[in-house]
């Protein structure tokens, strides 16, 4: 795995992806809350999503754990699990990336098509907390506070 887009992004942005092993060794040290449903997670530098999409996938595991068996509850908690995931990303490509890629781990998991209503729901639930902005300014891209 290719951990930079490009030379220019890194010096420009900074931007260097994490690998998976660590993200894993990351999220380990605060395992129990990557596996609480209701627990919220801001990501100020959130890429394509790596540390969001894993947490996502805890989350989920503790949802079909749980209320697998009953499915108005798996699909309720499933969207709990992905409303408690916030991110910030400076570059515009990248948010697109992160939303994409945790609406599919979601839609997988559930087996949801896109006409389905909680397709719909957790697609504009990515829309407001992945925000395309600077989580040093606390600010949109396009000038405007982050608010959540």
């Amino acid at each position: 795995m290719n951990y930079v887009k490009s030379k220019q992004r890194v010096a420009e942005h900074g931007e260097v992806f994490t690998p998976p092993w660590l993200v894993e060794a990351m999220l380990d040290l605060v395992k129990d809350e990557t596996e609480r449903i209701d627990s919220r997670f801001l990501e100020p530098a959130c890429g394509s999503g790596n540390f969001l999409v894993r947490i996502l996938q805890r989350k989920l595991s503790t949802v079909e754990a749980k209320y697998g068996k009953y499915e108005f509850e798996r699909r309720h908690f499933a969207l709990l699990a992905l409303m408690c995931l916030y991110g910030i990303e400076l570059l515009a490509d990248n948010i697109a990336e992160c939303r994409a890629n945790l609406l599919e781990i979601f839609a997988d998991h559930l087996k949801l098509a896109e006409s389905d209503d909680l397709y719909r729901a957790a697609h504009y639930v990515l829309t407001q907390n992945l925000v395309h902005g600077d989580a040093l300014s606390m600010r949109t891209h396009d000038g405007q506070p982050i608010v959540f």
